[in-house]
């Protein structure tokens, strides 16, 4: 039978671009197909030999080996030959020699010596030092006559991004989720009706740079700056919840944010085990994360749950502490004191939290309520009780 070539079945906005450019840039939205358009373009590269020593750099390493190797459109499975790949090694091997290597972009220093003729880096906007991962791949690319770069992600308004947008030697490409639906699922597709008319539709169906938004009380600035290593101890660990009272196809996720304070008075956002599930399992996973990250504290919101929602985290474990707090004040006068930690640089993730931080980054005054978001200021109210005063919103339950 017949078999159709890459090139007979792609987009062609899903090809690589004619002419003189070192980096071909797919901003696109999620779904779109940009991991199988770079593989693709990866694997003729190799087979025609015009490349043999490329770097496949993502956020971490295990995404970099789920998604472009392993994945479903990744290098290994879109390949007509027997590629060997040594996990252990973080290597690609083709029958003709040609090899490619993973990187984590948390770790780029490691890009610092080895050297390459390509490169493909995937969803580059999560990246916490984008800037310097580039550069420090730059020095890298270093061998053949024409090295060149793939950058594949859905954007974010990263000033970098616009940066290389600006160059006379990047070709950029645009492209929507819709454009790809015949290969998306059903249930995935449904999930994208929701986003409608939302700046999150704009930014991660359409593909579009949404600049920064006056009415929102977090910049893109605040949330990039934020990023830093989990202390080794910390003096104070908190579970903030914010529940959904309802479990269904349309309801909300209850959020559950992990959150800790140092002995130096800096604040730290530790995990995000926010979910969609019954109470019973979201209440479990809160007790879960209470015992392993032994926590002090779970802070739980009760305005419609009233008693419900304390006494179901004790039938889990009644040796729990739990602080059950009332939302007196608007989102908006309870958020801002946490807004103003983060310009001080008081906050920090250890590591990116993608849907906590679009919650951040996107919500303004009279939209939906953010669960993760009211999760975090809950947290770290509680963290910074003393530095806030002895806020009005709390009522110990």
């Amino acid at each position: 039978m017949y078999k159709k070539s890459w090139e007979e079945t792609a987009r062609p906005n899903q090809l690589a671009p004619p002419g003189d450019w070192n980096i071909w840039l797919i901003l696109a939205g999620r779904g779109f197909g940009k991991t199988r358009a770079a593989a693709e373009t990866i694997k003729k590269w190799v087979e025609k030999k015009q490349y043999k020593r490329i770097a496949l750099i993502a956020n971490t390493i295990q995404e970099a080996r789920q998604v472009m190797v392993e994945g479903e459109s990744g290098l290994l499975s879109i390949s007509n030959e027997k590629l060997d790949f040594f996990s252990s090694r973080r290597l690609l091997k083709w029958p003709n020699g040609a090899i490619a290597t993973l990187y984590g972009a948390e770790k780029y220093e490691q890009l610092r010596g080895p050297q390459f003729d390509a490169a493909w880096i995937d969803e580059f906007a999560k990246f916490q030092c984008p800037r310097e991962t580039f550069e420090q791949l730059s020095f890298s690319l270093r061998l053949g006559e024409k090295p060149r770069t793939i950058l594949t992600t859905t954007p974010r308004p990263i000033q970098f991004i616009k940066d290389l947008m600006a160059r006379n030697d990047v070709v950029t490409v645009r492209g929507t989720s819709l454009e790809n639906t015949e290969n998306l699922s059903p249930t995935f597709l449904k999930q994208l009706e929701y986003l409608k008319g939302t700046r999150l539709e704009s930014q991660e169906i359409y593909a579009e740079i949404i600049d920064e938004n006056q009415n929102t009380l977090w910049s893109w600035e605040d949330i990039e700056n934020c990023y830093k290593s989990a202390p080794h101890f910390m003096e104070n660990i908190v579970i903030g919840i914010d529940p959904a009272l309802t479990f269904g196809e349309d309801s909300d996720e209850t959020g559950i944010i992990v959150a800790g304070l140092d002995g130096f008075g800096k604040g730290y956002v530790l995990d995000d085990l926010s979910i969609s599930a019954p109470p019973k399992i979201w209440a479990q996973r809160a007790i879960d994360a209470y015992r392993r990250y032994s926590a002090r504290l779970i802070v739980i919101e009760s305005n419609a749950g009233g008693e419900l929602l304390p006494n179901l985290l004790l039938t889990i474990d009644n040796s729990v502490k739990i602080k059950t707090v009332y939302a007196h004040t608007s989102k908006i006068s309870r958020a801002e004191p946490i807004v103003v930690l983060y310009q001080k640089k008081m906050i920090f993730h250890t590591k990116q939290f993608h849907k906590l931080e679009m919650q951040m980054a996107t919500y303004e005054p009279k939209s939906k309520s953010p669960d993760r978001l009211d999760a975090l200021v809950w947290a770290m109210t509680e963290l910074f009780s003393k530095n806030l005063g002895t806020p009005s919103i709390f009522t110990v339950y």
